[in-house]
């Protein structure tokens, strides 16, 4: 339609139909009296009127054709205008989330100066319901990764620790994972225990806590942090908060339940501490 109804066309249909009537009528007027003559022409008067009318239309039709074809190129303008926005502000996203996690890092290092990082991603999540575990882009051959690095957060939160190095990539397993243990301090007064991945726990995105003293010096709510003891993990990284404390099965001393602070399945961004001071006080 678009090709038919041009302007080049529309003239030309027009033109030749004004033309072909204008021909009739001279072909039969010519030779003839008067009064022939002023009925052709009176015929022809309305026969013009309708050939411009025709032609009109035609001409009207090629200009909304002509604003559509506008439109059409217009809106597609505009939705690669806005493409092109959503890229920008996707990008400047990301690069806003970068510097404020650098930003926390930055004060997380000021506070613990003897720290060696580095930066990494988490690629991918474990699917398998026995475990809890994760990929990340840094093996032996970008990073000096090692086997029982911390993973943790730009602000220090603890979310698991590296198991296996390969060339590129190393595994990890979150701090829920049946095969996470820390030795921890639970509350203001750093009331010492154990934080260990449990199966069944681990469905409801939780972790134990072990050999808690008796009474309410642990209570809902308290932040559990690493210990440091053993030069496993650094001291003083977070793992999460006391969910619930209760009594053993046993019905001698009490267990707790913590809920991690990290977001795990949704953590992307981490950083790996490579080196650090292992602390010797008791």
């Amino acid at each position: 339609m678009k090709t038919l109804l041009n302007k080049r066309n529309v003239a030309i249909i027009a033109a030749a139909l004004i033309i072909a009537i204008i021909a009739l009528v001279s072909v039969n007027t010519r030779g003839t009296s008067g009064a022939v003559t002023g009925l052709a022409e009176l015929v022809s008067v309305p026969l013009k009127r309708a050939a411009e009318s025709i032609a009109r239309s035609f001409e009207s039709l090629y200009g909304y054709i002509y604003e559509y074809e506008n439109l059409v190129s217009e809106n597609a303008a505009l939705k690669a205008q806005i493409a092109d926005f959503r890229q920008d502000y996707r990008e400047y996203t990301e690069m806003s989330a970068e510097n404020a996690r650098l930003y926390e890092l930055l004060d997380f290092k000021a506070r613990n100066s003897d720290h060696v990082y580095d930066h990494a991603v988490i690629i991918t999540w474990g699917a398998s319901n026995w475990e809890s575990s994760f990929t990340l882009n840094r093996g032996s051959a970008n990073s000096d990764v090692a086997v029982g690095d911390s993973v943790i957060t730009e602000t220090g939160v603890l979310v698991g620790r590296v198991t296996e190095v390969g060339t590129i990539t190393s595994s990890a397993v979150s701090v829920i994972d049946t095969t996470f243990s820390a030795g921890v301090l639970v509350g203001e007064n750093g009331e010492q225990s154990v934080a260990s991945g449990d199966f069944a726990l681990m469905r409801d995105g939780t972790l134990r806590l072990d050999f808690l003293p008796e009474g309410d010096s642990v209570l809902s709510g308290d932040t559990v942090v690493t210990s440091g003891k053993g030069g496993v993990f650094p001291e003083g990284l977070v793992i999460g908060e006391v969910a619930d404390v209760m009594i053993n099965d046993t019905g001698i001393g009490y267990r707790g339940v913590v809920k991690p602070t990290a977001e795990l399945n949704n953590v992307t961004y981490v950083y790996v501490i490579t080196d650090f001071e292992i602390s010797i006080s008791e």
